[in-house]
């Protein structure tokens, strides 16, 4: 049996080493309460600081995998099988207070729709100065990183500006508003789940260039999920595909849009070609 030994991210097999992913989800499996599956023998991974897409047409299960992996699956599903491993540890089964280490400072949600995942009762301020004390207690460096995360998504920072609350943004601004927020926390990974479908094009194409400006400048690996193959093909270094709460495919980008494998990938890039045309 080959002689294994870990150091840090690295594993060591018969002379050759591989890092490690940040995160690996194996053979997944979340079902009803029913037993009827929703999804059934999941795997992949994502690397550190990689962009990874999850592209699939609605209904595919891809917000329900997002939400098995950050361990948030709605009441009425439950993870029957599998196992999922972040930065070196299983998290599978951890205690919802040992998950609370996690979410947020080591993973991060983004939404489909900002306006609803902000409080809409707090001023601008008093939410980022919320997420700034769990990372210092010092108020002139919880001021720093608040007016360093509203510059790396272009918002202001002035007072004015802060004061404001969530409704009183534009869509577009409450995308990047709640980034910013999630930014601040620090985490490893950011799942963005369909971040541009309800924004226009030019806000489409702000958002995605922001998403690849901040994965290359800190390293947060992220898991774009999306049905749309034209933004996907911009933002991920791999894509997986998911049909019918399995993932069918998992390729290199530019290598799956060049040649697909699977029936259903094949209709998918014949979708994206014919707009493309």
């Amino acid at each position: 049996m080959a002689l294994e030994k870990r150091t840090k991210g690295v594993a060591v097999k018969d002379g050759t080493s591989e890092e490690f992913p940040l995160l690996r989800v194996e053979n997944l499996a979340v079902a009803k309460e029913t037993g009827d599956f929703v999804l059934r023998d999941v795997s992949f991974s994502v690397k550190k600081a990689e962009a990874f897409g999850l592209l699939g047409e609605s209904s595919a299960g891809k917000t329900t995998l997002a939400r098995a992996v950050l361990r948030v699956l709605p009441e009425g599903l439950q993870t029957v099988a599998g196992k999922i491993f972040f930065d070196g540890v299983e998290i599978t089964r951890l205690p919802e207070e040992k998950m609370g280490e996690f979410w947020g400072r080591k993973m991060s949600y983004l939404p489909q729709n900002a306006g609803s995942a902000l409080n809409p009762v707090f001023r601008l301020r008093s939410q980022l100065e919320e997420v700034a004390r769990t990372r210092t207690s010092d108020k002139g460096e919880q001021q720093a990183l608040i007016e360093k995360a509203l510059r790396q998504v272009q918002l202001p920072t002035e007072s004015k500006f802060l004061r404001k609350y969530p409704f009183q943004l534009s869509g577009g601004q409450q995308q990047r508003f709640l980034l910013a927020e999630l930014l601040l926390a620090g985490p490893k990974l950011l799942i963005a789940d369909e971040p541009t479908s309800s924004l226009d094009m030019p806000l489409q194409q702000e958002i995605v260039g922001l998403l690849q400006t901040i994965r290359k400048k800190f390293g947060i690996a992220l898991i774009f999920i999306s049905h749309d193959l034209a933004i996907m093909e911009k933002l991920v270094n791999r894509i997986g595909v998911l049909f019918e709460g399995k993932l069918v495919e998992v390729r290199d980008a530019r290598a799956l849009i060049e040649n697909p494998k699977h029936p259903y990938t094949q209709k998918l890039v014949a979708l994206h070609r014919s707009f493309a045309l």
